[in-house]
């Protein structure tokens, strides 16, 4: 008697800013899926928060706005919540940004008893919670370097602007980045070269989350490295991104022509294995599963530090992206890759006591 196929349902869409960026991540994953193994079913979860099972006719939309403006047209299907585990047996998440990434829909599906690729609630949090993560990369004993910040909240820079802002200028001097302490996809990111920058950079972090992430801008080169599996994982080989302004925001990362990415980077092979060593550390401490992101600087001292673990669930599998680059380096071809990643999540999520 032949397999039942495992019936997949990709996760997409969303209500975070990057819903987009979650639509392309959806279709290229649902394309890539072998369907000798796996029955995809196309899952989109609207800016509402309700759960739609989608022709592929939508699928194939250029925009999360085209796709909700067809949905009747298209006979898509309302899931209610508790009805999402009759029509899916695993989620395979490519939702983005907030709840998407930080551990919100992770939990949903803990309670609705369907198991999901990525990290489980507490370390898509953490890996959403930029504060949060560095409190707990610091004390790993690991040695992971983490660069020195301050979190600012709104209410307290309301109150006393010009004495945070001295505070501030006078521990990281200038240039220093603000961000917002929860937020993805580099939304929100502004550098400060002066005083009177300040205000500007903050009301946009502030307009993400009602807390900021000031640190001191760095010099050096980024990098983003792929950590893969559960009880052992591996790191890939490092991407370097090249851009030519001082910061990296939204637009270099996803517009054409924005950055280039160099697989695996161009350095001295001792700080590439620096580079896979702390991204391992730092995956471990933050309990990722399934595979991560891992992004940081090499410093022009040769310093590696690693500023920003991604844990969700989604990270980097649009068309084209590097994610696909470091796994092909591995020996993981795109179909191959998708398939690791059920794989792993299914196995994550085997034996557990409770949430992942």
């Amino acid at each position: 008697m032949e397999k039942s196929k495992l019936k997949v349902g990709v996760i997409f869409g969303g209500l975070s800013e990057e819903r987009e960026v979650s639509l392309a991540s959806g279709r290229q994953a649902y394309q890539l899926m072998d369907r000798v193994f796996f029955e995809p079913v196309a899952i989109y979860f609207s800016r509402e928060a309700k759960f739609w099972k989608i022709p592929e006719a939508l699928v194939i939309r250029n925009t999360c706005k085209e796709i909700e403006e067809n949905l009747e047209a298209k006979a898509a299907i309302p899931i209610s919540y508790e009805g999402l585990a009759k029509e899916i047996e695993f989620a395979l998440l490519t939702t983005h940004g907030k709840y998407g990434d930080d551990g919100c829909i992770q939990g949903l599906l803990e309670l609705l008893g369907i198991p999901y690729s990525g990290s489980g609630v507490l370390s898509a949090a953490l890996g959403m919670d930029k504060p949060m993560q560095r409190k707990l990369l610091k004390f790993s004993p690991d040695n992971i370097n983490i660069p020195e910040g301050e979190v600012i909240y709104k209410e307290d820079w309301e109150r006393s602007k010009s004495e945070i802002a001295s505070s501030l200028e006078k521990k990281f001097g200038f240039p220093l980045v603000t961000k917002p302490s929860r937020e993805g996809s580099t939304l929100g990111v502004k550098l400060v070269k002066a005083k009177g920058d300040f205000d500007p950079a903050m009301a946009e972090a502030f307009r993400f989350d009602p807390s900021a992430l000031i640190e001191k801008y760095l010099m050096g080169r980024e990098f983003s490295c792929v950590v893969m599996g559960n009880k052992e994982p591996a790191a890939f080989l490092p991407t370097e991104t090249i851009h030519n302004d001082e910061i990296f925001t939204y637009d270099h990362k996803y517009l054409p022509g924005g950055s280039e990415k160099v697989t695996p980077m161009e350095i001295d092979e001792s700080v590439i294995k620096e580079i896979q060593r702390q991204a391992i550390a730092a995956y471990k401490a933050l309990e990722a599963k399934t595979f991560a992101r891992i992004d940081g600087f090499v410093l022009d001292s040769g310093e590696v530090l690693i500023t920003d673990p991604n844990s969700g669930a989604s990270t980097g599998l649009g068309p084209s992206s590097w994610t696909f680059h470091q796994a092909s380096l591995a020996g993981l071809g795109p179909k191959d890759f998708i398939t690791k990643l059920i794989e792993l999540g299914m196995e994550a999520h085997q034996g557990k006591k409770g949430p992942l």
